[in-house]
């Protein structure tokens, strides 16, 4: 079976190829993989690929271990999904991560306590969300390899202070600093350009300390100015206000959806379910935990929202949130 790879396909390749950096290298991979098609004419270069992404980050562990700063803090992704917070500094990024999370960061009136990034799963319903909170960005500096998480999440949290009164000056310090690394943040994801190389990155702007005098004032500027750009969502870490509600926001934008699976005649497994992306079939539910299944599927029952029990369903049958699949090959 021909592999019938896309254009963007070659052009990635290209830049994989031109890259020096570990880091680089292995994002490009990662990209590498996401755009090339899955189907048997792929399999040995889907197998190739992910050799090379293997090798690289052994090299990069390697790396750390001999202390080389810039490659230090590659964050590996964990749990369902990986959402990055960054931001002008004191707008507390660490107190989120504390607060939604069971990670003990520094938690400080001063700026600059966060040098390093720093990890925590949030708990939602019966999965993980990794959150990262990172070092401060302003218009004077910005930790270069702090460019190379922000490409390689799932979502970013713009993190901004609705108590400031210079909200709105960090803000565009922090939008033309990762511009300056070609990282735009946007309302929905987009292909890297190969061409220029630039990351549109899905973003929330989540206005912090809405406990403060000046929260309706900033939060009217945000939605004046950025709201037809990004989405907007409002909380206090410190009075622990709509934080619930923030886990169940995260997960929505997200996008993503829990598949859970069963043998014939047995319960289904509850406790850890495949996470795909909204809008995926049935065959990428295989494919998700086995190309063996992918290639053997002959239909699949299903339980959940908009079927009756046990339905048969073919291939190309989307998913939806919580439902149950058994596999019949």
């Amino acid at each position: 079976m021909p592999a019938n790879l896309p254009p963007q396909y070659y052009e990635t390749e290209k830049r994989y190829r031109a890259a020096k950096d570990p880091q680089e290298k292995l994002r490009i991979l990662h990209e590498l993989f996401s755009i090339m098609p899955k189907h048997k004419g792929t399999d040995k270069l889907q197998a190739d690929v992910k050799s090379k992404i293997s090798r690289l980050k052994k090299e990069i562990q390697q790396k750390k271990t001999a202390g080389r700063r810039g490659d230090q803090f590659y964050v590996e992704k964990e749990g369902a999904a990986q959402v990055v917070l960054t931001g002008p500094a004191n707008a507390g990024k660490s107190q989120i991560l504390a607060s939604l999370t069971n990670a003990t960061p520094e938690v400080a009136a001063y700026p600059y306590s966060t040098v390093k990034p720093l990890c925590g799963m949030m708990p939602f319903e019966n999965i993980q969300i990794q959150l990262v909170d990172t070092p401060p960005i302003a218009a004077e500096h910005m930790e270069p390899w702090l460019a190379g998480i922000v490409r390689n999440c799932d979502l970013v949290l713009l993190v901004v202070d609705l108590g400031s009164e210079t909200m709105a000056e960090k803000i565009e310090a922090v939008l033309g600093k990762l511009e300056g690394y070609k990282i735009i943040l946007e309302r929905e994801e987009g292909d890297v350009n190969p061409a220029d190389g630039i990351a549109h990155k899905k973003t929330v702007i989540l206005g912090n300390k809405s406990d403060l005098p000046l929260f309706e004032t900033n939060l009217d500027v945000l939605k004046e100015s950025y709201g037809d750009r990004l989405p907007i969502f409002h909380i206090s870490a410190q009075e622990k206000a709509n934080l619930e509600e923030l886990k169940r926001y995260i997960f929505d934008t997200l996008q993503i959806l829990r598949v859970y699976t069963k043998t014939p005649g047995k319960k289904a497994d509850y406790e850890d379910p495949v996470i795909m992306k909204v809008g995926s079939t049935l065959l990428d539910a295989a494919r998700e935990i086995h190309k063996d299944f992918a290639r053997g599927l002959k239909f699949a029952r299903v339980w959940g929202e908009g079927v009756f029990d046990g339905q048969m369903v073919q291939k190309d049958f989307i998913l939806k949130d919580g439902h149950v699949v058994e596999f019949h090959l």
